[in-house]
């Protein structure tokens, strides 16, 4: 099955600028058609309510870093990052719903398609305050990404601080999906600013 999704929201409800349900759901009026539940500690009301805008909406849900989540309550997949839980063992215990990994280079790429990924997150392509990147990946970088994993069929999400300025560089790299974070959530009109990113995809 192709996997869904141009603009993938990384979505942490204390980081919303104004309340954190309205913002999800203006977010994907705006062109949203990816989430991901990024919450540390346990929050079981805050993702059933997440999942329950998402199914609203017919927009599948992806769990960060808690795979068991991620299965528990049926959501449409889970995302690890390189010191998660490894690979294969979230791919056995996910079965067939959607798995995400995040990388940061090329290798890193080549093990997610041979471990199961359905899709990849590749960055921080410019610096970002949200996971505390100074620098981003050169576009050097960036574009020997894409073509590795375009090798390998591997969807690849573009991350680390994405905005409508810096957007259309990545596409003219060959990026067309790109996740986002602080750019929608912490914005006056998340709606909008989503709208302004989805433009581009």
């Amino acid at each position: 099955m192709r996997f869904p999704g141009r603009l993938y929201l990384l979505f942490t409800p204390e980081s919303c600028r104004r309340d954190p349900w309205q913002t999800l759901g203006l977010a994907i009026a705006g062109g949203v058609d990816l989430v991901q539940w990024r919450k540390k500690g346990d929050d079981r009301v805050g993702f059933e309510r997440c999942r329950t805008i998402c199914r609203a909406h017919h927009v599948p849900l992806i769990v960060n870093d808690d795979v068991m989540l991620a299965v528990r309550g049926r959501a449409a997949g889970g995302h690890v990052g390189q010191t998660d839980m490894p690979v294969p063992a979230a791919r056995k215990l996910l079965v067939d719903r959607w798995l995400g990994v995040s990388t940061h280079d090329g290798k890193q790429i080549a093990d997610a398609a041979h471990e199961g990924a359905d899709y990849i997150g590749f960055g921080p392509c410019h610096p970002t305050a949200t996971k505390g990147y100074e620098h981003g990946k050169s576009p050097a970088d960036i574009e020997a990404a894409v073509a590795t994993a375009a090798q390998h069929r591997l969807p690849l999400f573009a991350i680390g601080g994405i905005n409508p300025d810096n957007l259309p560089g990545l596409r003219r790299l060959g990026g067309d999906r790109s996740a986002v974070s602080s750019h929608v959530l912490s914005a006056e009109d998340p709606r909008a600013a989503a709208a302004a990113l989805r433009a581009f995809l």
